[in-house]
């Protein structure tokens, strides 16, 4: 998969979320970032756009390599097709965000070496045991948040912009 150098694949993932305005999945998007399109057998499993497709088609689609990443959930498939991930990527100002599980995370990670996973944990939280090739590969990036400070969230948004490298724009926090 060809990602242009003047674009980022970021994918967040963690034990700790908010529905602040100043959430990171939500600042990324004002800074130029797309979330492709989800597919789901059964039920949605994250905020993001979904769109329904067949257990059958699925597994044909899966079969012809053009799912990026998947989970079973809830008796169901979630997951991101690979046409999906290529069209967010082609419409994007500065890259695709990925938001999900850490399982969803480190299957982009094998895929897209280029990939910065993000995992969002309070203090003392424990990483995912599916973070550990990209955690050996440099990919994964723990950053711990207190989810009670006024301006947690926002520190946050900062260390991400920092570590993927582009500048924070000023926003009305």
């Amino acid at each position: 998969m060809h990602i242009p150098s003047n674009k980022k694949v970021v994918c967040i993932t963690g034990s700790v979320w908010t529905g602040s305005r100043v959430a990171p999945r939500r600042m990324l998007v004002k800074d130029g970032f797309l979330r492709p399109a989800w597919f789901t057998t059964g039920r949605p499993l994250t905020d993001a756009e979904y769109r329904h497709v067949s257990l059958a088609q699925f597994h044909l689609t899966n079969a012809e390599k053009n799912v990026l990443a998947h989970i079973e959930y809830a008796g169901g498939v979630v997951g991101v097709m690979r046409e999906d991930f290529e069209s967010a990527m082609v419409n994007a100002e500065k890259g695709v965000l990925v938001v999900g599980p850490p399982e969803i995370a480190t299957q982009l990670a094998a895929t897209i070496p280029q990939a910065i996973i993000f995992s969002i944990k309070s203090a003392g939280m424990e990483l995912s045991e599916n973070s550990e090739a990209a955690h050996r590969a440099g990919q994964l990036h723990r950053i711990d948040v207190d989810v009670l400070d006024p301006g947690g969230w926002i520190t946050v948004y900062r260390s991400m912009m920092d570590i993927i490298g582009f500048p924070v724009k000023d926003h009305p926090f």
